[in-house]
């Protein structure tokens, strides 16, 4: 246990909301030397959307939990549309009732940027948790990885670039709309 203390001491605090200090790669390449081969191994298949390859335990869990959010999620917005959810579901290994909960509390929320922030702090907070079994170890790592990753996702999020890319799909709509004869939405 605690095999890398110096590099979990030496790992930033990360937030939703703020930029990342650096890249998942760049944290990649910092444990190059540091972890193990196997262990960079595991990091590797995190990073690359994999960990139900991985061997370890924060691996296996960490999958499981996300394959969860995402069942919920289909569910939840499957009932709401009307449609069997079956065919968007996966099978996971074990259930956690509070992250349904987080999951159901999250797409609640008003607006679609409150509900994906909501599904990604239960996401932290569920990393936060498995770290917990090793806080210097390879879970600690890990659980480090997955919030880069959560933090570089929404530090890529652009008010301008939404915007226009969401002028661009009224557009199509209404284009579409107008080739079948629908009046003008405007």
């Amino acid at each position: 246990m605690g095999g890398y203390t110096y590099l979990v001491a030496s790992l930033p605090s990360l937030s939703l909301e703020a930029p990342p200090p650096f890249t998942p790669e760049e944290f990649r390449f910092k444990c190059q030397g540091v972890l193990s081969d196997a262990d960079l191994a595991e990091l590797d298949l995190l990073l690359a959307g994999t960990a139900a390859e991985g061997r370890s335990a924060f691996s296996q869990a960490w999958a499981a939990a996300d394959a969860q959010i995402r069942n919920s999620t289909a569910k939840t917005r499957a009932a709401k549309l009307g449609v069997e959810a079956k065919g968007f579901l996966r099978s996971h290994p074990g259930y956690a009732v509070w992250l349904d909960k987080e999951v159901g509390d999250a797409l609640a929320k008003a607006n679609p940027l409150a509900r994906e922030q909501g599904l990604d702090h239960a996401r932290w907070k569920f990393v936060e948790e498995l770290a917990l079994a090793d806080a210097f170890g390879l879970p600690a790592v890990l659980a480090f990885a997955v919030k880069l990753m959560l933090a570089s996702r929404w530090a890529a999020f652009e008010e301008e670039a939404g915007r226009k890319r969401l002028e661009e799909l009224v557009s199509e709509l209404e284009a579409h709309a107008a080739s079948k004869g629908a009046a003008d939405f405007k």
